[in-house]
């Protein structure tokens, strides 16, 4: 082999090795930021704080969002117990006819539409409460649910249409929960003991009905059973003080709420009652203790 070949040789060989290394690099490079996304996108979280102020005469709350997390506050300036909950509704349907066919079947105890979706809410006493909710884009209607079933809130002034615009940015995720329940349709499972002070509380329905959390501190001496008792004949005072609620949440949803807690016993329940019956009265209420 003459000379030149062997250097021409020589300089091919170095070549291809320069350009390995190099691709060596780039690749070793994407890799690692591809394996720094997913901690990146944990991290990123974008709440939006929405308000809903109830009065005795009025219901004011926004007619459009943007899709994605949402912190619920409601400030409830109304005389008695108020709701401000979230219904979504099936392409194609309005408003107008959610609150005509859902007030039929409270009134009627009729099965609830089809083409509405329970997505959550909050039950306050005057003041103010909130939740979290993960809103996907569609149409939906602000109800108060309380009210007998002849006259629903809702069936009055206490609503109003809602637009949900845009996408979910799929990267956004909450910190992880202190807590988790979860609601079946028996009853509801905690995933580790109460502890005093704020606690995040995530609710997960992993029934297949609608499902809500009522918080309420046991009165000395109460259990339990008691409040089931009450609620059967709502004889004598109360056996359980102060609420904390949900509103109804649909099957395989979740929300999230915030509860300062004190020492004491408490009492856990679901007051959804779409099937004309409390579910607390099925079974669907367990006592526990804070320390």
């Amino acid at each position: 082999m003459a000379k030149d070949d062997n250097f021409y040789l020589k300089s091919i060989v170095m070549t291809n090795i320069n350009l390995l290394i190099l691709l060596l690099i780039v690749l070793t490079s994407c890799q690692s930021r591809k394996s720094t996304e997913p901690i990146e996108r944990k991290q990123k979280v974008e709440t939006q704080t929405i308000a809903v102020v109830i009065t005795d005469e009025t219901f004011n709350a926004p007619d459009s969002i943007p899709a994605g997390y949402i912190k619920l506050s409601l400030s409830n300036n109304a005389s008695g117990m108020h709701s401000a909950h979230l219904i979504k509704l099936d392409k194609g349907y309005t408003t107008d006819q959610m609150i005509k066919t859902y007030a039929d079947s409270m009134r009627t105890g009729g099965s609830r539409p089809s083409w509405m979706t329970h997505r959550g809410g909050v039950i306050s006493e005057p003041g103010t409460s909130e939740i979290e909710l993960l809103l996907e884009p569609g149409d939906y209607t602000w109800v108060c649910v309380l009210g007998d079933e002849s006259a629903p809130h809702f069936a009055g002034h206490e609503h109003k249409s809602l637009t949900v615009y845009g996408t979910i940015d799929a990267s956004q995720q909450l910190p992880p929960p202190d807590l988790i329940i979860t609601m079946t349709d028996e009853n509801f499972a905690l995933s580790k003991p109460v502890s005093k002070g704020n606690q995040t509380i995530d609710i997960v329905n992993s029934g297949s009905k609608y499902h809500l959390v009522a918080i309420s501190k046991l009165n000395e001496g109460a259990t339990a059973e008691d409040v089931t008792s009450w609620f059967t004949n709502y004889n004598g005072p109360p056996p359980a003080k102060g609420i904390i609620a949900t509103t109804a949440i649909g099957p395989a949803l979740t929300a999230r709420i915030n509860v300062d807690f004190d020492s004491g016993e408490y009492v856990l329940y679901c007051m959804a009652n779409a099937e004309g019956k409390f579910h607390l009265l099925d079974g669907a209420i367990t006592a526990f203790t804070v320390n």
